[in-house]
């Protein structure tokens, strides 16, 4: 089987954007990303996507990026990061498991390791710990969301 790479790409700063492409590949060439890396990618897009935008699959996505200017208490949002990372867990272990992905790139287990309240924004932040069946893991910051929680 050959390998097979996602692409990652990020966001543009405010300084190097001037046209209307939102997103770059980065001043050099784009990269293919495979292993635990692709993981945390699929991740991210799952759990970061809110639930009902996809077009194709209204189930695809998780509410917790709805929470982002809603009038939630930053105390009653933690177990809505919880259910958001569990059910972003479920549907990548799902879809994987119809496809064999290599043990680099399954998904194993992911936890929410810490709940980082922030009252004076308000808003918090989060430490998630995701593991592939290859044993190897690695804990993410997402950054403060706030607006409104």
């Amino acid at each position: 089987m050959a390998n097979v790479f996602d692409i990652h790409f990020q966001s543009l700063s405010a300084a190097g954007y001037l046209g209307t492409k939102p997103f770059t590949f980065g001043q050099t060439r784009s990269l293919g990303v495979a292993g635990l890396q692709k993981l945390v990618n699929m991740f991210l897009k799952y759990l970061m996507t809110p639930l009902g935008t996809d077009p194709l699959d209204l189930e695809y996505g998780t509410a917790l990026p709805l929470l982002i200017g809603s009038n939630v208490n930053v105390v009653d949002t933690k177990e809505t990061l919880v259910l958001a990372v569990e059910k972003a867990a479920g549907a990548i272990r799902a879809t994987q498991s119809k496809q064999s992905p290599p043990d680099d790139e399954a998904l194993a287990g992911a936890t929410v390791t810490e709940f980082i309240s922030i009252p004076a924004l308000p808003g918090f932040s989060a430490q998630i710990y995701i593991q592939n069946v290859a044993g190897a893991g690695l804990t993410f910051l997402l950054p403060a969301l706030t607006g409104g929680l």
